[in-house]
């Protein structure tokens, strides 16, 4: 086991004492699988302590078109607990994973909330995106106990519509927006842009809105903003409109979800447009890489949670070789980190507050920097809506296939 994972356990309340983080290390993806309605399945062995162990319990959409955000992190979140408990545990109790399949459905999921709590969840981890997960934040919030959505960026996913106890460890649509806008108009000097943007879901609606802020905010120009509903599967009529422009745009933002997502980049390239074009997290994924291809994946470029690969810095290779050596394989997304990095500051917030207790928790994670693999994150209190402080990752698509630009912490946020 490597020494920096060690050293994390040996030395958590020292770290926790000078309201630090640590170095997250591992993560997975795998094909869907999990439980489905009846009995969570809890695939991570408790160990020694197995009779006391403390709950987390996953209500995520491990099939459906949402399986491709949840899935990822919930490997990432089972690697963790496997370590973790190989280490020691938390408070001397070991970590006990149970889920339940959400289906891509709202109902579903939040039954499968409110299952997992009878069944003894103290914590709870929740979807990748605000609709498809704030049942499951409800639920915990109802329970009197912590959720943390481990990737959901919608400004929604807080305290201020969920309540005090609830968390996404996202950052969210403003930062990843604001990262996006800066990158094309300060960084690259597009000064004109165009979005196409998806009104299906909260998630696409805001990141396309939070992006023309910016961008303008900045002193660049949007000419043309066009819609979308996730599900068409052509943007015959969008194209029309673009090419219908005096001049082209330097830039593109695109946001929706997959496999919307690779539609848009296929049809824009066989239009002729080969302009730079931008999308959000929900484009960084293993379906979104092979469906563009080496020739059309080209001159893209992604606001997302982090890159798995080299360059990053020293965590993430070792967080490569605890995956590799426990999957047969790299990890395919950025998403991959994300459990990993929400059951590590679970682990640690409930050292800090020497229990599970759900205010007791909450205050213990309120204006802590956590430093993952995702880059620090540092919650503001419930009454400013638990709103996280966190850089984002800027990815350039070559040839097909995802390389690392640079983090931003964006020099301008858009207000909620």
């Amino acid at each position: 086991m490597p020494l920096r994972l060690l050293t994390f356990l040996s030395l958590l309340a020292l770290v926790l004492a000078a309201c630090g983080g640590t170095e997250a290390a591992v993560t997975a993806t795998a094909p869907a699988g999990g439980a489905g309605s009846g009995a969570a399945t809890a695939p991570s062995s408790p160990g020694a302590g197995a009779e006391n162990p403390i709950i987390i319990g996953a209500a995520v959409h491990l099939t459906g078109w949402m399986a491709a955000y949840d899935t990822p992190p919930l490997m990432g979140a089972r690697l963790a607990v496997k370590q973790i408990n190989e280490a020691g545990g938390v408070l001397g109790r070991p970590l006990q994973l149970i889920e339940l399949d959400g289906k891509t459905d709202q109902a579903t999921v939040g039954n499968a909330a409110i299952q997992l709590i009878e069944q003894g969840a103290e914590v709870m981890i929740a979807p990748c995106d605000f609709d498809f997960g704030a049942p499951v934040g409800r639920a915990a919030q109802e329970a009197g106990i912590v959720g943390l959505s481990t990737c959901a960026s919608s400004p929604l996913y807080g305290s201020e519509a969920l309540g005090d106890l609830q968390f996404t460890v996202s950052m969210w649509n403003q930062t990843m927006s604001a990262a996006a806008a800066q990158f094309a108009c300060k960084d690259m000097g597009w000064t004109t842009g165009a979005t196409i943007v998806d009104t299906t879901t909260e998630y696409t609606q805001s990141l396309g809105e939070y992006f023309v802020d910016a961008f303008q905010e900045m002193g660049c120009t949007i000419v043309n903003e066009d819609t979308y509903l996730q599900g068409d599967m052509q943007i015959d009529a969008q194209i029309q409109r673009l090419q219908g422009l005096p001049e082209p745009p330097q830039v593109i933002l695109l946001s929706t979800n997959m496999p919307d997502y690779a539609m848009m980049v296929r049809e824009l390239r066989a239009a002729g447009f080969d302009t730079p074009l931008m999308g959000g997290d929900a484009m960084d994924t293993v379906e979104f890489y092979p469906a563009v291809g080496p020739d059309a994946g080209n001159n893209i470029f992604i606001s997302t949670h982090s890159f798995v690969g080299p360059g990053v810095g020293p965590a993430m290779d070792e967080f490569l070789e605890l995956y590799e050596a426990e999957y047969g394989g790299p990890p395919e997304t950025a998403f991959a980190v994300m459990g990993w990095d929400t059951v590590n500051i679970i682990a640690q917030s409930i050292e800090r507050a020497g229990s599970t207790d759900g205010p007791a928790l909450a205050q213990a994670m309120e204006g802590v920097t956590f430093d993952l693999l995702s880059g620090s994150l540092t919650w503001s209190d419930a009454a400013s809506g638990h709103a996280p402080d966190k850089e984002a990752f800027i990815l350039e698509v070559k040839n097909g296939e995802p390389t690392f630009v640079k983090k931003i912490k964006p020099e301008y946020v858009p207000p909620t």
